[in-house]
Parts: structure tokens; C-alpha cells; sequence
């Protein structure tokens, strides 16, 4: 059995992983999928940082004693899982990114794409309504979006501990100019292995048994 923690993206919550989590559930897993600050059911609390997003995480850890956990993000829950293994490196087993950009010590989640305006941390960004293949689908998920905080995005990431292994999965149909892509380009010029799911970028939603595949291969589990 394998321990996960599974982290979301922007303007999403804990649901987002919903049907992930009944796969690894069923299989014998262990899953936590716990909603950020901010964001999901907890909305309605104020983010002061990417910090306040790391101790969502090593709280978790410690108040279910969890030990050698699998930490996966997500999309922009990647910046959360690295925040958070800095603080909790002992505690976890391996950092997956799904879709999810893995910065370089020191950068921004902001500057991926290039360099950003002058926003106020203040700033919380609406959310726009997706379109999946699945109608009925994009309808459960447009009715759960909600907005996202910015000033997680704007910190700079810490120090990656070097004894925690990495693995990366990609979506083949997530559109040029995320975030993800430039993990995946740094990825290829350093010939370093990935994952590609053949998949829209809301691959935990659209095409939960694959990602939940790949979590578990990751894993070793």
C-alpha cells in the first residue's frame, strides 16, 4: 500500500481529484486530497503566501502521521508540492508533477511564461469556464470553479531537497504557453525522462484511470 497526497490546480479544490482518489481508494491506497487555502472548500480563507499553501501540506503530514507519502501536484499544485517538500523532505517518498511545472530555485511561479506585470498580491483571478469532450462533465466541473489567489504565484520557490526523487507526467493535449511546458522543455534539453498520458491537460478529471496508472507507477506501487 502506498500513501498519496494529491494536490490541485487553479481553480480547483479537493474534488478535482475526486475520481482519481476512488481508483487508488479501491486499489488499497491510501489518499488525501486535501483543498488548498483559498481555494476548493476553503475559499473562504485569506492566502497570505506560497507559504500558507507549504504548511497546508506538512499539517497534513503531521496531524494524520503520514510517513514516505507520495506528494503529486496538479498544475499549479506543482508550486505547492515543491514549497511543501522543502519543509517536509524526510516525511515524503517522491514529488510527482502532473502537468505541473516544477520551478527552479529562486523563480516565480508568474515568470514561467515570460516576465509578468506589477500585480498586487492582493489579486484573486476569476475562473473560466472549461470545455471538455464530456458535457456533462465540463458542467459538474464549471459549477465547482472558483477563483484563484495570486500571491502564492508570486514567491519565489525554495531550495529543492535533493534526496526526494521526482517524476513527471504529461498531458499530450495541453495547449502551448502553460506552465508545464516549461518543465517539459527543460526536461528534454537535460534528456530526462517523462510520462505522457494522451490526455487533455484536466487529465485527473477526463481520464482519471490513466493518471491513477501512472501515480502507482511512479510510486512503485
Amino acid at each position: 500500500m502506498t500513501t498519496f497526497v494529491l494536490i490541485h490546480g487553479a481553480f480547483r479544490g479537493a474534488w478535482s481529484w475526486q475520481r482519481v482518489r476512488r481508483l487508488l481508494t479501491a486499489a488499497g491506497h491510501e489518499v488525501f486530497t486535501p483543498s488548498l487555502t483559498g481555494m476548493g472548500d476553503r475559499r473562504h480563507l485569506p492566502v497570505a503566501s506560497l507559504e500558507t499553501w507549504a504548511l497546508d501540506i506538512a499539517t497534513l503530514l503531521d496531524d494524520e502521521d503520514l510517513d514516505q507519502a507520495v506528494l503529486a501536484g496538479h498544475s499549479q499544485g506543482g508550486i505547492a508540492v515543491v514549497a511543501a517538500a522543502a519543509r517536509c523532505a524526510p516525511r515524503l517518498a517522491r514529488l510527482v508533477f502532473v502537468d505541473a511545472p516544477d520551478p527552479l530555485p529562486g523563480e516565480r511561479a508568474v515568470d514561467l511564461t515570460g516576465p509578468a506585470p506589477d500585480l498586487p498580491r492582493s489579486l484573486v483571478l476569476p475562473p473560466s469556464p472549461v470545455s471538455l469532450d464530456d458535457p456533462a462533465l465540463a458542467a459538474w466541473v464549471n459549477a465547482r470553479l472558483g477563483p484563484t489567489p495570486l500571491a502564492p504565484s508570486l514567491d519565489p520557490l525554495p531550495a529543492r531537497p535533493p534526496d526526494v526523487p521526482r517524476s513527471y507526467v504529461f498531458c499530450s493535449r495541453t495547449p502551448p504557453g502553460y506552465p508545464s511546458w516549461v518543465t517539459r522543455s527543460r526536461l528534454d534539453a537535460a534528456a530526462h525522462p517523462y510520462t505522457v498520458l494522451d490526455s487533455d491537460h484536466d487529465a485527473p478529471l477526463t481520464h482519471p484511470a490513466l493518471v491513477a496508472a501512472a501515480l502507482t507507477q511512479d510510486a512503485g506501487a
